[in-house]
């Protein structure tokens, strides 16, 4: 840009106004044109872009999309018995379909403080969990047939670990990372899954 406006002013001087080239012309005017265009462009300190009819008004910036959209389960209430005989109730949604159990809780932003998902199977089963896609750190819950919890295990964020309990189970419940521990459930502590096996 400046060596062309140098150019100009060389050859105006040379050769005078009268016999500059047209194209001369030209190219300075298109050069200026960026110019202007590029000192607009710096001179915004607004961060929010603008239309493009230059009117200024804010266009939305537009995010990452989080997956999929989000279809929450028919849910169902759970109530743990601790050792020392408290009673702790937890919201559950229901995954009991296989399509249900493969999407889990993916892509979810926040659980409920007292929500959480129970995985329901007609008979024992013995697959593990991970983290894949899931945003929020969990904490997961073994339960036998009879409802006696025979392991618990924390999950991080956005982890392929595996996490699979050392024996075969009936139901599995996933909670807010560290919301057994902070409600006094332990293994071989009971919980009371009528409500989902009636429902």
């Amino acid at each position: 840009m400046f060596r062309v406006a140098r150019w100009y002013h060389r050859a105006g001087m040379q050769q005078g106004a009268a016999s500059r080239p047209r194209w001369a012309d030209c190219r300075l005017a298109v050069a200026l044109v960026i110019c202007v265009a590029l000192l607009a462009a710096c001179g915004d300190d607004d961060d929010a872009p603008s239309d493009a009819t230059g009117s200024g008004t804010p266009v939305p910036t537009l995010s990452p999309s989080p997956g999929p959209e989000i279809t929450l389960l028919p849910t169902a209430a759970v109530t743990f018995e601790t050792a020392d005989g408290e009673s702790v109730d937890l919201t559950v949604e229901v995954a009991d379909e296989p399509a249900e159990m493969s999407r889990g809780l993916m892509f979810r932003e926040v659980l409920g403080e007292d929500d959480g998902m129970i995985f329901v199977w007609a008979d024992d089963h013995a697959g593990g969990f991970w983290m894949r896609n899931t945003l929020v750190p969990l904490s997961i819950a073994f339960v036998l047939a009879d409802g006696t919890i025979m392991h618990i295990e924390d999950m991080q964020p956005l982890t392929d670990d595996q996490h699979t309990p050392p024996e075969a189970y009936r139901y599995a419940i996933e909670v807010n990372q560290g919301w057994y521990a902070e409600n006094g459930i332990e293994v071989g502590d009971t919980v009371d899954v009528s409500d989902v096996v009636s429902g």
